[in-house]
């Protein structure tokens, strides 16, 4: 097995511990990970499929607990953004979009880690917070904070905030479908790729709901971001 599929290997796994073990994030680590070995841009499209199937999933379990006001007003935004993330994603060319990524790892990395450290954001409209999602999340697969600082002041908590988090994660990926088709970014190459996780990625689901019951998520959040922050480095000056 050579570098490429052992990383392929990893990743599926990562996806399969941190959906079912400690709940997401896995845009921010995954997708530069998977970078390292094969385009950058790429690997967006390989992870489209496998969070979209994570979202069918989780949406039939939190289907009750959705607020669909929120998810709607989200959406025009969404829609807007994803096509603002469309044009820039086929403009910047390859090298340079593997370094935006590695930056853009490190950044919301840090993020994540000290989001309980934020200053309290104010309130914006669903429109530019929908907007500020869908570039973020066409271009990185890791508009999560984006959207936790904007569902947090409509005083969601508990499921319905998770319900309402999956909802509007799976409107969102359905949209990106259409620009990464259109880029060439869901080829026959990328649906190998994913078959080849899945094992992996299953594999994943057991271990991550066993480390959840046995691990600190602290430590691990402090490892994931220690991973986030040497891969945003290296994307960044290779």
């Amino acid at each position: 097995m050579d570098i490429t599929h052992l990383v392929l290997a990893l990743a599926g796994l990562l996806i399969g511990i941190m959906k079912a073990g400690f709940g997401g994030g896995v845009g921010v680590v995954v997708t530069p990970l998977l970078a390292l070995v094969i385009p950058a841009k790429l690997a967006l499209g390989v992870m489209l499929p496998l969070s979209l199937a994570a979202d069918l999933i989780a949406i039939r379990y939190y289907w009750k607990y959705r607020v669909s006001r929120v998810v709607g007003s989200l959406i025009p935004g969404m829609a807007i953004g994803v096509l603002v993330g469309w044009v820039l994603l086929d403009a910047i060319p390859d090298l340079w979009f593997r370094r935006v990524l590695g930056g853009l790892a490190c950044v919301f990395g840090l993020l994540q880690a000290f989001k309980d450290r934020l200053p309290k954001v104010p309130s914006v409209s669903a429109v530019a917070a929908g907007v500020a999602l869908g570039v973020v999340s066409v271009l990185t697969h890791s508009g999560g904070i984006i959207l936790m600082l904007y569902l947090i002041p409509q005083g969601l908590s508990g499921r319905v905030f998770v319900a309402t988090a999956v909802l509007v994660g799976m409107a969102l990926n359905s949209m990106k479908a259409l620009a990464y088709a259109q880029l060439g970014l869901l080829g026959p190459e990328v649906w190998r790729m994913d078959l080849f996780m899945l094992p992996t990625l299953a594999a994943g689901v057991g271990l991550g709901i066993l480390m959840n019951r046995r691990l600190s998520v602290v430590w691990f959040n402090r490892a994931i971001l220690a991973l986030v922050l040497a891969i945003g480095v290296r994307l960044m000056f290779s």
